[in-house]
């Protein structure tokens, strides 16, 4: 109500928000066991006429808001009052101290809402050797044995890939995935997020994984697990081509 963003940081209970879209329909399928009620969003329509500025991750956006229903619907997903916002420009601001306003940090690239970049790729081997290390002795010890194994969707990515070796990703400069082809803005910054585990409705906090990957995954500060993309589309003139990912598509890696 105040203009905050609201993140999982700040409300884990947004984990429990499941979406699906209907491509042929145009629908968005909301759930929530904090709703008795499913939500349809008309991808196209639903939209209120107000278009209004917001900062989000020192990023100038335009948006456009929803009606009340969708707006109570998700304030009790939530618990707390809240409206959905949509981006309806197609390029933003980047904000200084100065509070004037420059090019984002990378022209090439169409951000909505996320702070760091398009995309994030998960290995599975890399995942396969944390949860490796994540039963040791030393960490159960430390853990009471009580240690579960994380999956990579602990992540939250949007690509998850097989095949490689551990950590493999981590000497790409990019890849290409169909037509498709993908910068590598380097590994991706973790934090305690990924220390939440969203069980039976409750969430659960503990020191892992991030306690151990801290202890090998340390680089200059940084704890590093999973690789930043940046689609790079193949006609510069039209950014409005349609590019698809599916599952079970070879993965081609380009290295440094």
């Amino acid at each position: 109500m105040n203009g905050e963003i609201l993140t999982q940081k700040k409300v884990p209970e947004m984990n429990f928000i499941c979406t699906k879209i209907d491509l042929e329909t145009g629908m968005l399928h909301v759930e929530s066991p904090r709703c008795k009620e499913k939500l349809l969003i008309k991808l196209k329509s639903n939209l209120s006429a107000a278009v209004e500025e917001i900062n989000i991750h020192a990023q100038r956006y335009e948006v456009m808001g929803y009606d009340n229903k969708i707006d109570t619907w998700f304030s009790n997903a939530v618990g707390r009052p809240c409206y959905l916002l949509r981006s309806s420009s197609r390029s933003c601001t980047r904000l200084n101290r100065s509070n004037s306003t420059s090019i984002c940090r990378d022209i090439k690239t169409r951000l909505n809402f996320v702070n760091e970049a398009q995309l994030l790729l998960i290995s599975e081997e890399s995942v396969s050797d944390l949860n490796h290390r994540l039963n040791s002795e030393t960490v159960k010890e430390e853990s009471v044995g009580l240690f579960k194994e994380v999956d990579a969707m602990r992540f939250r990515p949007n690509l998850v890939i097989s095949g490689g070796g551990p950590y493999a990703e981590d000497s790409w400069s990019g890849l290409k995935i169909g037509k498709n082809h993908f910068l590598s803005l380097g590994g991706c910054n973790r934090c305690q997020m990924i220390n939440l585990d969203y069980r039976a409705g409750e969430v659960e906090r503990s020191s892992e994984p991030l306690a151990t990957l801290a202890a090998y995954r340390r680089t200059k500060g940084k704890i590093l697990f999973g690789i930043l993309l940046r689609y790079v589309g193949d006609n510069e003139m039209d950014e409005e081509i349609s590019s698809w990912l599916q599952v079970g598509q070879e993965v081609y890696p380009d290295h440094a």
